[in-house]
């Protein structure tokens, strides 16, 4: 079996190779670099606007050319390993970019970033454990978002129900969407309209102060009685309150309604009076009419909080032009892309000075998402965290582990505490297997762990935490909140 699996791997790299070389003919007056991203169409408009950039600001003359063919993440690997990578790739969140990081993919940017002024000072404080790592920068977004709720005011108008609030908490929520689904729903007919798309469980969690990591990054902690409690409350919304659908439900609409099974589709036709996502569903929800909307925060019975990303780029560390590069993520920061991405509603602009101006704030073609914009920036500064990284663990490894338990809890197949202690066990058993293959982290990790003997010390006899001995950014986050740290 190894063999086919090095036969493939060696099939994939020549591919590759040979990809490249067939390239469109790199010759030009000018150096060559290439963006690998995702085919939107608002990358044309983007590449001529980094032409105009460079001339503007009399930067290097440089040619931008697409590579959306390679945006597979193994893809990017593959070429990359062989040393074809793209001069500037998107790789996405900050998992992502400590996964490329790891396999030394990605170019440290820390020393021209503050020169160029796309240090993380001129983005959101939420993005920066997105972009750096261990106190480097790898990359600078192409946009950030929040997931906050899209509120559909005409459905809850059409049901006589009252508009939920932009703040509330666990009860509100509940009490308003036990009354909004009995109204929607005739008794006695297959119930077809929710109060929303699903509930966050994440975010529930979070506000009663449960991180996934401790406070030295060193071991899951996921098996809290908080973490069951926040289980069971998401399964009570969804089989027994019927606020948000179940899978099999979410299913029906794609089979026999003939709703498409999309999201952006069933708001728009009432089945959901509110959905969760970034502003970025704005690029959608225009092709939908003039809709009244409103947006509210996501309910939480403790710290209010939200989860929050990016898309961003960085320099692929074999890339003949990192000198060239650099201009790109530096226009990441510029108003010229800023205020692309305020018009075309793709998420936050990554540098949120250009959300204090009207075009971003009240754009003159769409008065009814007037209200809505200033909502996702502030959340952006007030509630959204980013997600919490061990050193020691692989990040995709850590979102399937409490996935797959999560799952298996949402089907009747174990028990909220089984589907904790099972998360938790699975992450720590990863942590363990890496700290055997790469006898190199031991010294930090034991550090790390002494560390904690002082924290776990403090907690016992009941006193504050200094911040100074926490890494974990989210629990940091939450002491000062609950006034937890000295």
């Amino acid at each position: 079996m190894k063999y086919l699996f090095l036969i493939i791997a060696a099939v994939l790299i020549l591919a590759s190779v040979i990809t490249h070389a067939t390239l469109p003919d790199a010759r030009s007056s000018v150096p060559v670099i290439y963006w690998v991203t995702d085919p939107n169409p608002a990358r044309e408009e983007q590449i001529r606007l980094f032409h105009a950039w460079l001339k503007k600001h009399n930067h290097p003359r440089i040619e931008l050319r697409l590579d959306t063919a390679n945006n597979d993440t193994s893809k990017k690997i593959i070429q990359g390993v062989s040393g074809v990578g793209g001069d500037c790739m998107d790789i996405g969140s900050g998992g992502g970019m400590r996964y490329f990081n790891s396999v030394g993919l990605l170019t440290d940017v820390t020393p021209w970033a503050k020169d160029m002024g796309f240090d993380p000072s001129h983005t959101y404080p939420a993005i920066k454990t997105e972009v750096t790592d261990a106190g480097h920068q790898y990359m600078f977004p192409c946009n950030c978002y929040d997931h906050l709720y899209w509120v559909n005011k005409a459905t809850f108008r059409k049901m006589g129900q009252p508009l939920p609030p932009m703040k509330w908490d666990l009860e509100t929520f509940e009490r308003l969407g036990k009354a909004y689904v009995a109204a929607a729903n005739p008794p006695g007919e297959r119930r077809e309209n929710f109060f929303a798309n699903g509930a966050p469980l994440d975010v529930v969690r979070r506000g009663w102060g449960v991180s996934v990591f401790n406070e030295t990054l060193t071991r899951c902690t996921l098996d809290d009685h908080r973490y069951v409690k926040a289980l069971k409350l998401i399964r009570k919304w969804t089989y027994d309150d019927h606020l948000c659908p179940t899978a099999a439900e979410v299913q029906s609409f794609s089979t026999a309604s003939g709703y498409g099974g999309s999201t952006l589709q069933l708001f728009n036709s009432g089945n959901y009076a509110m959905f969760m996502m970034g502003r970025y569903a704005l690029i959608q929800l225009r092709k939908f009419g003039a809709l009244e909307l409103a947006v509210s925060w996501p309910p939480t019975g403790g710290m209010p909080n939200c989860s929050t990303g990016t898309r961003a780029a960085g320099i692929y560390a074999g890339s003949k032009h990192p000198e060239l590069a650099k201009y790109f993520l530096a226009y990441l920061a510029s108003e010229d892309y800023n205020m692309q991405i305020v018009r075309d509603a793709d998420s936050q602009p990554p540098n949120p000075k250009y959300t204090k101006t009207a075009e971003y704030l009240r754009p003159k073609d769409y008065p009814n998402e007037w209200g809505c914009h200033e909502v996702f920036e502030d959340a952006m500064w007030q509630i959204a965290i980013g997600p919490e990284y061990s050193p020691f663990i692989v990040p995709d490894v850590v979102n399937r582990s409490d996935g797959e338990a999560v799952e298996a809890y949402m089907s009747g197949v174990t028990s909220a505490e089984e589907a904790a202690r099972q998360a938790a066990d699975r992450i720590n058993a990863e942590i363990d297997r890496s700290l055997e293959e790469d006898p190199s982290l031991q010294p930090k990790y034991d550090e790390l762990l002494a560390k904690q003997k002082k924290i776990d010390d403090l907690k016992a006899r009941g006193e504050k935490i200094p911040l100074d001995l926490v890494d974990n950014h989210f629990l940091r986050r939450y002491y000062e909140w609950a006034r937890m740290a000295r």
